[in-house]
Formats: C-alpha cells, sequence, structure tokens
C-alpha cells in the first residue's frame, strides 16, 4: 500500500486569519529631567549639607569653648577660695597683734593732732606757759625754793607773769632749759620733782590710749 503525497494545501491554518491583534499598551513613560534640574538639586543637597555640617561644627566648638571656660572659672574661683582661707587664717592667727597696732596707730595720729593743736595755742596765747607754770609751783610749800626749768623763749614771758601775779614774794630759781619744748616746764622742790613737759604729758596720753605698759 503507498501512502498518498502530501500537499501544501494539508498545511494551512486559520491562524492568521483576521486582523493582527494590536500590541500591549506600554507603561506609562517617566517625564523627562533635564541637565539643569539635576544640577540644582545637587547645589540644593549640597548647601544643606554643608549648612548642617556648619551647624555641627558651631555647637561643637561653642560646647567646648563652655566646658573650657567653666574650667578656668572652677580654677580660678578654688584659688581665689584657698587664698581667702589662708588670709582667714592668718588674721584669725595674728587678730590680737594687728588690733594692737591698730590701736597703737591711732593712738599715735591723735598725739600728732593733739601736739599740732598745742603747738598752736602755745604760739596763739603765750600765757599758757604761764599759767601752767603757775599752778605748779602752787602745789610746793611757800617757804621751799622752786627751780624752774622752761624753754629760753618762754623763760622772760613766764617769769614777768608770775611776778605780776604776786609770786614774786616766792623764792624761784628760773633756768633755760632747751632740752625741754616750748610750753611746758620742769619744776623742782627739796621733795619732789613735777614733770610739765609736754613731751612727757603726750606720751603718758599715748600710753593711756593704747594700753601700752610703761
Amino acid at each position: 500500500m503507498h501512502a498518498a503525497p502530501w500537499s501544501l494545501d494539508e498545511f494551512t491554518t486559520d491562524v492568521f486569519d483576521g486582523e493582527v491583534p494590536d500590541p500591549a499598551p506600554a507603561a506609562d513613560e517617566a517625564p523627562a529631567v533635564s541637565v539643569d534640574d539635576i544640577a540644582a538639586a545637587y547645589d540644593a543637597r549640597l548647601e544643606a549639607e554643608c549648612a548642617r555640617i556648619e551647624a555641627e561644627a558651631y555647637a561643637r566648638g561653642r560646647a567646648d569653648a563652655e566646658r573650657a571656660a567653666q574650667a578656668t572659672l572652677d580654677e580660678t574661683l578654688a584659688r581665689a577660695l584657698t587664698a581667702l582661707a589662708s588670709a582667714t587664717q592668718s588674721v584669725q592667727l595674728h587678730e590680737s597683734r594687728w588690733l594692737a597696732n591698730a590701736e597703737e596707730n591711732i593712738a599715735a595720729m591723735a598725739i600728732i593732732v593733739a601736739r599740732h593743736v598745742l603747738q598752736r595755742e602755745i604760739q596763739a596765747d603765750p600765757s599758757f606757759v604761764a599759767d601752767l607754770v603757775a599752778s605748779l609751783v602752787e602745789q610746793y610749800p611757800v617757804d621751799q625754793e622752786v627751780t624752774i626749768r622752761l624753754h629760753p623763749d618762754d623763760l622772760a614771758a613766764c617769769r614777768s607773769a608770775l611776778q605780776q601775779d604776786g609770786g614774786s614774794w616766792r623764792t624761784l630759781r628760773w633756768i633755760a632749759d632747751t632740752t625741754i619744748q616750748r610750753g611746758g616746764c620742769l619744776t623742782e622742790g627739796r621733795e619732789r620733782i613735777i614733770d610739765g613737759r609736754v613731751d612727757t604729758a603726750l606720751e603718758r596720753a599715748y600710753r593711756a590710749l593704747a594700753g601700752v605698759q610703761a
């Protein structure tokens, strides 16, 4: 039995019959981006990053400066407190001596002022010395000779003043003594010596004010 020969008609098909379908629609295309847009976006991002880095650097620098300043302040304060404590301790240890020195200085200033005022009074009123001599002489018995030592500049005025006041009936011996300051005198009797010198009186006042023992 022989096979029948094939013909091209046997291979015909309806696959290609009719219209060819359209291809599937493509996805939405992305919008076009220009080079300028990319550059602008890059610049903006770069600027923001630079600003962030600068802000962080400023914050770190400020924090470091504040810590350094606080450390310096703490150190300075610690030194000041140490010095104050040392000074307080020193004052407590030497308080009595310093108070004594202060009292002596105040007393010395008072005596300086008193000496200045006294010298002015003596120069303005010569009778000041005469009155002093008369008051001292009256403390001796009337029948006793009294030696009176005065500065030469006071001697003549005092002698004249006492003679005018009736002191001529007493026995008085006048001696000019340059070691005695003006305004003062030193009287001597048989049994006693009365010191009326200015410098001695001021010294006694100084010792009384300053609490200094003789």
